[in-house]
């Protein structure tokens, strides 16, 4: 088995994509095709099949914006001997490309995990008749997807376009217009959009049209949707995920673990305020100095994650504030071969470090079901600092720039708190989880594995899907023009091809936080670019181009998580873990929200709760199976 090990939580790729319209060299339309056995099951050989519409548009060889609808299936196979399980590799199409391959193999990823199917047991495939690509089709495969396994017809007048991302968010795509006009020209009546999309450019009047006011001028109606289970209530008239309350009182071991993390990050930060060195920019002290304040009069307001979020996320910027400022110093004072030759050998004492603290994670693993199954998402912030710093290494390698071992420092000592800090502070969450449910270790690790196969195969085929757009190789560029992103993910990829499959516990769940990770980083590569327009400015701000989505994404995701962890609670499983980590990370974006912070503190927000959707989904896999 391949897994893959990967990113950052709170990291962002920084390479600014376009809204992604379907790339078509051909300037004629594609044949539509029959509507006759759209949202309808039919048994083949095998299995059963679905056949889907998924919406195109284009650009025409003369400029003119053009679309349509193609029929596609998904299809749901009995596994067979010799198949791999859920085939990621087996899309059939005529001129689709790496992008719908990254869809197909993100709507499989996320509708097997949200459907509580064990990927062993399954095969999933895909058709695709038409010069079709864009990874904007990943929302109707997954509910095409979800359909299929539940035994549910679609509504045939609905059609859909948006992304899929890890938690079943609905991510905004290009050519919105173009695709509701094409779909209502064949005769859909209801139209699924993503939340905030964007509406039509009228051009004789210089205006825009809001995209359902829009509909309504073409006799359809336009519905704006954020997470694929409100797609699905729409496409089929059922609820996919149950409304059930969740308990907003954490177990009495829970709350007394959060109170300790929250009182050791007032520490953390009291302590790191006082000992930031000189050059410590001024904004981020201020904002730790501020943050440390709020902590304090939330926390004596129970208020537990905003308190502990407004200092996790302080904190961990002010870590590279000061990493930067210390090797900004040690160039000024010693010059830029010295430093790098110290900065080097600091990074690779911190990698051994991060190497033992994960060794030291997976020792002995709790007799608990829900412990097991949370570890994986809990390691992330050591599997990705593990990367981080092989990629800062071969950075520091091609490096001419003393701005490049300035950006090194900062890196070193944000993924240094990430492991010495966050990570303790999330096992110490993870092991106080009141939890009655054991679980037979070899079928745990059959489960992590085969989880782990289907994330990594979908990590890969966004990756792939990734390097085709930005049209260059992840690598490493000596000038950290990315915060040392595309380094990361090109040592995560040499780390996956060395991983074999797991012979113990321990292992079946490193893997499981590699693969995860990979999923999520890959993921967070094209959603940074493509959805909310992020970049890096020079004072190490990130800002969006389309603020409110990222704000809309990151209420979706948080929504998602609390459903899912309430039809948990409610049969009887603990979720303290992914909910706190998912709560804490929301208050703080919550609160940065309109300031020059704001999409630093969603995208942290954003990485967490797609760790904790990932995590929900296969604790529901696997306690269905009992």
């Amino acid at each position: 088995m391949v897994t893959k090990r990967w990113f950052a939580r709170g990291t962002v790729a920084l390479i600014a994509i376009a809204l992604v319209v379907a790339p078509l060299a051909a300037c004629s339309t594609p044949s539509v095709g029959s509507l006759d056995q759209v949202g309808q099951l039919r048994n083949i050989d095998g299995g059963v099949a679905l056949t889907i519409p998924a919406l195109w548009a284009g650009r025409a060889a003369d400029g003119t914006d053009v679309g349509g609808v193609e029929p596609a299936e998904v299809m749901v196979l009995e596994h067979r001997d010799g198949v791999d399980p859920v085939d990621l590799t087996r899309i059939y199409s005529s001129g689709a490309g790496p992008q719908w391959r990254a869809a197909t193999s993100q709507a499989a990823a996320v509708a097997t995990l949200m459907s509580a199917r064990d990927p062993e047991e399954i095969d999933l495939g895909f058709s695709v008749t038409g010069p079709i690509d864009g990874p904007s089709a990943g929302g109707i495969l997954t509910v095409g997807l979800l359909a299929n396994l539940t035994s549910t017809p679609l509504i045939p007048t609905v059609a859909m376009t948006g992304t899929i991302s890890p938690d079943g968010t609905i991510g905004q795509v290009g050519g919105v217009a173009t695709k509701v006009k094409s779909a209502a020209a064949v005769g859909f009546k209801t139209i699924i959009v993503p939340d905030n999309s964007f509406g039509f450019f009228d051009e004789a009047t210089g205006k825009e049209i809001g995209i359902v006011e829009y509909g309504k001028t073409l006799g359809v109606t336009v519905v704006m949707v954020r997470t694929v289970g409100e797609a699905y209530k729409i496409f089929t008239g059922k609820e996919y995920t149950p409304d059930v309350r969740l308990s907003d009182t954490p177990s009495a071991a829970t709350e007394a673990a959060i109170r300790s993390n929250i009182q050791s990050m007032e520490a953390r930060l009291g302590a790191a305020i006082a000992a930031a060195p000189a050059g410590t920019d001024t904004e981020t002290l201020n904002l730790a100095q501020s943050a440390l304040g709020t902590m304090r009069e939330t926390a004596a307001l129970k208020d537990w994650p905003r308190a502990y979020g407004i200092g996790a996320f302080a904190y961990l910027r002010l870590m590279r504030a000061s990493g930067a400022a210390s090797a900004q110093s040690l160039v000024d004072t010693q010059g830029f071969e010295a430093a790098r030759t110290q900065i080097t050998a600091e990074i690779t004492a911190a990698l051994d470090e991060a190497i033992a603290a994960r060794d030291a994670a997976l020792t002995t693993p709790e007799n608990r079901l829900e412990k097991v199954v949370y570890l994986p998402e809990a390691l992330g912030w050591v599997t990705y600092a593990i990367a981080s710093y092989r990629g800062v290494l071969d950075e520091l390698q091609l490096a001419t720039e003393e701005s490049a071992v300035v950006s090194a420092g900062r890196v070193l000592i944000e993924e240094r708190a990430g492991v010495n800090d966050m990570l303790p502070d999330s096992l110490t969450v993870v092991s106080a989880m009141p939890t009655k449910n054991g679980y037979d270790s070899a079928e745990v690790q059959g489960f992590l594995s085969g989880y782990s196969e289907l994330l990594a195969r979908a990590g890969q085929a966004n990756v792939d899907y990734y390097t085709t757009l930005s049209g260059s190789d992840l690598r490493a560029d000596g000038r950290f023009t990315d915060d040392g992103m595309m380094a990361t993910v090109a040592q995560l990829a040499e780390d996956v091809a060395e991983l074999t499959e797991p012979k113990t516990l321990s292992e079946s769940l490193s893997n499981a936080a590699t693969a995860m990770t990979y999923f999520v980083m890959s993921n967070g590569m094209l959603s940074s670019g493509q959805s909310f327009g992020l970049s890096i400015a020079e004072d190490d701000l990130r800002t969006s181009a389309y603020a409110e989505i990222l704000d809309a994404s990151v209420d979706a995701s948080t929504s998602t998580v609390e459903s899912f962890a309430a039809q948990l609670e409610a049969d009887g499983y603990a979720v303290g873990y992914p909910l706190w980590s998912t709560r804490w990370a929301t208050a703080a974006a919550t609160n940065y929200r309109g300031t020059p912070q704001a999409a630093n503190a969603a995208w942290v927000a954003l990485n967490e709760a797609w760790y904790d959707a990932i995590g929900l989904f296969m604790m529901t896999a696997i306690t269905s199976e009992e």
